[in-house]
């Protein structure tokens, strides 16, 4: 009887190896994979911070200005391209030149009130 017993107690021992052994093989397997995944994020946010120094070097006031002046040929507001409020009512005509409706129709109206 004692030898069936120390016979299981053995094979206890062993089955609980090969079950710790097989767990502490995937635990590695993980760490592996969430060290790999943390490199790939500290990559990422070197590629943010790579990308966004780029970015501002791009978007320099000073190189927009010389990249405007060198594709646009824009020139500078002269005064005399402005105008006042009251030169502009007289430029502006008091009615409509062109009516696309006939008189005493409402085309939105009209729209609304199939829609209903």
């Amino acid at each position: 009887m004692l030898k069936v017993i120390n016979a299981i107690l053995v094979m206890t021992v062993l089955a609980s190896g090969y079950t710790l052994y097989g767990l502490e093989h995937s635990t590695r397997s993980e760490e592996r994979k969430i060290a790999a995944t943390k490199r790939k994020i500290d990559d990422a946010r070197e590629a943010i911070k790579l990308l966004n120094a780029e970015w501002s070097s791009l978007t320099r006031p000073e190189r927009i200005q010389k990249l405007a002046e060198q594709s646009l040929s824009l020139q500078p507001t002269r005064a005399q391209q402005f105008v006042s409020v009251e030169d502009l009512l007289t430029k502006v005509p008091e009615t409509v030149p062109v009516k696309l409706e006939k008189e005493g129709k409402d085309p939105i109206g009209d729209i609304l009130k199939k829609m209903e």
